[in-house]
This record gives C-alpha cells, sequence and structure tokens, in this order.
C-alpha cells in the first residue's frame, strides 16, 4: 500500500510510526486546559493531538438513558462541549507549536464542521460509528475528492461489519485513503488475550489497506509488538494527571509515561521482558468477534434509526423523518446507507411515534 499523507506527516511506507495523543473531551470544555494538553502531547513527542466534537442533541437521544462508564453520557458531552470555531482555534495552535490536529465525529453535521469550519487534514472515526454507514459514506465522498485520510476503529464489530464499511470507501473511490485501527472497545480495563494483534496483518492482506492499532491496554508492551506486527499508527489516550474530571484514565497515560512510550517505538527499544513476552502472546490472536465485555459499551455506543420529527400512523418512513442516533439499541443505522436503505425506506408506521423514537421493526407494516 502506498503512503497516505495526512498535513505534514506521512502514513505507511518507510515512515516513521506516527503516534496519536487522544485527548477525546478530557478537557472537559476547558479551552485553556485543552491547550496545555496540546502542548504536553507535543512535548512528550506526539505527532498528533487527536480531540471529539459532539452534538449530544444530535448524535443520541437527548436525554439521560444513555449510560457509559463515566456516568450520563448525554451529560458529560454537553458540560465537555466546545464549538467549531473553538476547534478550529485548537487545530490552529497544534499549527503553531508543531502537532497536527485531529479529531472525531460522531454524526454528519460534525463532519460538515470539521471539513467547512475547522479545515481538518484527516478524519478519525470511533468504533461506535462502524455501522454507521451514512456517515462513513458521507466521508469517503469528501476523502475521495480531497485526499483526507480517514481512520476507523474497529472495536466492538464483526468482521462482517467492518467488511461493510470498506466497501463503502471502495464504492466511493476512498479505499487508498482508509486507514483501519485494531481496537478492543473494553473499559475500564482491556484483558490482553482481547486485543487480537493478528488482526492487525489480517486486515492488511483482507482489505489492502494500511493498519494501525488503537491501544487500551495498561501496558505499552501491546504498542511495541503492534509496531513489530506492522503498525502504522498508534494510538494512545492521554491525560495530564489521573484522578481528573475526565473519563478515560483507566485506559490513559499520562505525560511522562507516554513519553516512554514514544521513546520506546522511535528508539526500537521495545526490548521485552518475560512479563511482557507472556502479555504480548496473550494477545497475539487473530479472531475477530464482539467480546463479551465489547457489549455493554456496543449498546450505547452503536447508532439506530431514531426519528426526527413526530411521524404521524400510516406515513412512510424517509431519510427525512430519520437518522442516526445513539444508543444502538433499535434498527441499525446502516438501514439509512444505499446500501441496505431499499428495506427500510417507503414502510409505513403501525402508529404515531413522537421525535427522538428509536425504531425497531416491529414499529413498521412489513
Amino acid at each position: 500500500m502506498k503512503p497516505v499523507k495526512f498535513g505534514k506527516l506521512k502514513i505507511g511506507g518507510n515512515n516513521p510510526v506516527v503516534i496519536i495523543a487522544e485527548i477525546g473531551v478530557d478537557h472537559v470544555g476547558d479551552m485553556s486546559k485543552a491547550k496545555k494538553m496540546i502542548e504536553m502531547a507535543r512535548h512528550a513527542g506526539a505527532d498528533v493531538a487527536k480531540f471529539q466534537i459532539h452534538l449530544p442533541h444530535i448524535e443520541m437521544v437527548p436525554d439521560n438513558s444513555i449510560k457509559f462508564h463515566g456516568g450520563s453520557l448525554f451529560d458529560f458531552f454537553k458540560k465537555s462541549h466546545l464549538t467549531g470555531p473553538q476547534h478550529r482555534e485548537l487545530k490552529d495552535h497544534c499549527e503553531k507549536i508543531g502537532i497536527e490536529y485531529l479529531c472525531t465525529p460522531f454524526c454528519p453535521a460534525s463532519v460538515d464542521i470539521l471539513n467547512d469550519i475547522v479545515e481538518v487534514k484527516a478524519f478519525k472515526t470511533g468504533s461506535g460509528e462502524i455501522t454507521n454507514l451514512p456517515q462513513h459514506r458521507k466521508l469517503a465522498k469528501i476523502s475521495a475528492k480531497t485526499g483526507k485520510p480517514v481512520l476507523v476503529s474497529t472495536g466492538m464489530c464483526t468482521m462482517d461489519e467492518i467488511a461493510d464499511t470498506v466497501s463503502v470507501y471502495r464504492e466511493e473511490s476512498a479505499l487508498k485513503n482508509l486507514v483501519l485501527m485494531n481496537c478492543t472497545s473494553e473499559y475500564p480495563l482491556t484483558r490482553y488475550e482481547d486485543i487480537s494483534l493478528g488482526l492487525i496483518e489480517v486486515f492488511k492482506n483482507k482489505f489492502g489497506v494500511l493498519v494501525g492499532q488503537s491501544d487500551h491496554a495498561i501496558n505499552n508492551a501491546i504498542s511495541f509488538a503492534a509496531v513489530a506486527k506492522g503498525a502504522k499508527i498508534i494510538e494512545k489516550h492521554f491525560t495530564l494527571s489521573y484522578g481528573g474530571p475526565g473519563c478515560d484514565d483507566s485506559v490513559a497515560l499520562e505525560p511522562k509515561a507516554f513519553g516512554n512510550l514514544v521513546k520506546g517505538i522511535r528508539e526500537n527499544a521495545s526490548k521485552l521482558n518475560k512479563r511482557d513476552m507472556k502479555i504480548v502472546e496473550l494477545a497475539s490472536g487473530s479472531e475477530k468477534t464482539v467480546r463479551l465485555r465489547e457489549w455493554p459499551t456496543r449498546n450505547w455506543a452503536f447508532h439506530s434509526v431514531v426519528t426526527n420529527r413526530p411521524i404521524k400512523k400510516n406515513e412512510k418512513i424517509s431519510l427525512t423523518n430519520v437518522r442516526p442516533a445513539r444508543p444502538g439499541k433499535g434498527i441499525p443505522a446502516k438501514f439509512l446507507d444505499k446500501k441496505y436503505s431499499g428495506e427500510l425506506m417507503g414502510l409505513k408506521v403501525k402508529k404515531y411515534l413522537p421525535k427522538n423514537y428509536i425504531l425497531n421493526w416491529a414499529d413498521l407494516e412489513i
């Protein structure tokens, strides 16, 4: 696979491994803290500072029913929200100090903000979006037109679901810009035997794309081994200090530890002790399945078909009255993409449905 350009970086080939510090929303809406995290990530040697942009009223059902390992997801995203112009300010700050900015969108409207206002140079999607095919098609079209790479995490899903997503990029002539990120979405701690580092080679051969590792393990040995197995990107959660108001401390590294990770990768100093070798042995499988401990996260993180507005009895489902949104307990969002929409569009609802109703097949006349 040919290298992919990401700003001043090149992913793949003989180029250095790209190391991403995942800040996410652990700034909790504080711009000064977000900028400090960028600076500390740069000081630790990261190539990329990655954030998330959330529009909670659009990307999920707007109530407190969605719980995650940090509490109410809706409340946390409201508290940590940054606007498009604020994200543009963070991107400018990244450029000023010599680190690339990256951000994960969680709905099509966020994609527009990142592309048009922030003017990102690449996109990253979370594992919860793997089956949100309408959003992936939007990203694929942008990628095909602009050459911007799209990094796609693959936690808590099946190989068939990954293949569906990859096919969208192939159909839109954007496969050359796609990077799959091997990932296991277990919180608060990831079991080594569930990591399956062997999938790095499987993904590369099966889909013909560059592959990285989104590492949620607490031991740097996993990242070192992933690089040895061909990972072109390493993504690791980053925190200023444990015990803060953020939500990902359990899978994050503080600046000093992150610096050790970078040093180990850059200097090829990944000589593993006997304990680390046992960890890597446990993590070297190649099975791709939804792990038992991933299901709680998958249930809230995946997207369903949700009503955009009230729908009257006998009204037909169309792309104007439904949208993809969390949680993932209804009709999967993939049925809003042209690959599957023929099975859903035009069906009549059996009863009145209020706005933000999570649609199930039992609600439709089939």
